[in-house]
């Protein structure tokens, strides 16, 4: 690959030296093994299975599987949080909790699951990926979420190279 790394101060380095972002430096090194098409498409699907998990997950209520008898909480605080009026602020931070707890009920569902290795990341790349792209209104979000994406990836890389992302082996928060 191009821009090869171990460590954030490696990859820095190669950014200070090409004059490019994690993300174009992570483009690069994933272009290495794929072509453009390819990687789009790959990045896109990953969104696209993340944002129907949202959906999904603002939408359905109920009972969680499981002998606790946990109610779902997302769906029914959306609706409340979108029908009256300051029933909940709606600030940035409200509607990305929001969309976590959609998530992580999804995933405590058994539907699709969208955080990896366990669901101790609580949702918030998906989380994050849709308030930017339908709360921000940016004029390219299809990019942005790539380049979100592609940076999120060298971060990940740098935990499982330097540390763990082994919720049994470091505990689910790690």
């Amino acid at each position: 690959v191009p821009y090869p790394f171990a460590t954030m101060a490696e990859l820095l380095v190669h950014g200070k030296r090409s004059g490019l972002s994690i993300a174009a430096m992570l483009r690069a090194n994933e272009l290495a093994h794929c072509s453009d098409d390819e990687l789009d498409t790959g990045l896109d699907h990953i969104w696209d299975v993340m944002s129907h998990c949202i959906e999904r997950g603002l939408k359905i209520t109920g009972e969680l599987p499981g002998g606790l008898h946990v109610q779902r909480r997302a769906a029914k605080l959306w609706l409340t949080a979108n029908d009256t009026v300051n029933a909940l602020p709606h600030d940035g931070m409200h509607k990305v909790s929001l969309y976590a707890m959609a998530v992580n009920e999804e995933n405590a569902a058994g539907g699709r699951v969208v955080t990896a290795p366990t669901n101790g990341a609580a949702g918030i790349i998906p989380a994050i990926l849709r308030y930017y792209s339908q709360d921000c209104k940016p004029s390219n979000p299809q990019q942005g979420i790539r380049n979100f994406l592609l940076v999120a990836a060298a971060v990940g890389m740098l935990c499982k190279k330097n540390a763990s992302i082994s919720g049994a082996e470091i505990g689910c928060q790690g």
